[in-house]
């Protein structure tokens, strides 16, 4: 009991400084991304069937591969981009490789597909009047995550572990 107030606690605070950092600096300290992977993954081992966890994880895994690999080939081919310079922080692939480990595969491609709408809604709201056109994706992406667990610790939705 004492130890999952903690993890949470940890996870909550990661997400938070993800989120300031981001926003503000552009840059986040690097061992957040592993703090915030095992602290979402405990939790999510706890609330999971053990047997099927590491399916799951290998399932998200090939999901974040595959639209961040569809990403990196139309930046490269369509856009004659340099992917982690001009398209995508690494930040922000650490912060969504850490997603990955999260939640069950039915859960993480929502969360995925909705924290990327939430970062770019949020960002055309917040910087109507900004000249950078770039986006702190990892920061926003933490603040969803933050209306994510929060909703499922105070109980408005307590399913988050059992979506599909």
């Amino acid at each position: 009991m004492i130890t999952a107030v903690i993890i949470k606690l940890i996870l909550a605070i990661g997400l938070l400084i993800i989120l300031y950092q981001d926003v503000k600096e552009r840059a986040v300290w690097w061992f957040l991304f592993p703090l915030i992977l095992l602290s979402a993954a405990w939790l999510h081992f706890q609330e999971s069937i053990h047997e099927i966890f590491w399916q799951q994880i290998l399932i998200n895994l090939m999901a974040f591969l595959i639209v961040f690999g569809f990403a990196f080939l139309y930046a490269v081919l369509k856009m004659k981009a340099d992917f982690l310079k001009e398209v995508i922080g690494l930040g922000d692939l650490l912060f969504f490789l850490a997603l990955s480990f999260a939640f069950p595969t039915s859960t993480f491609v929502v969360v995925l597909v909705f924290s990327m709408i939430f970062s770019l809604a949020l960002h055309l709201v917040l910087n109507r009047k900004s000249k950078n056109a770039s986006v702190p994706l990892a920061g926003y992406a933490s603040l969803f995550q933050i209306f994510i667990y929060l909703s499922n610790w105070t109980g408005i939705y307590n399913n988050l572990y059992q979506i599909g």
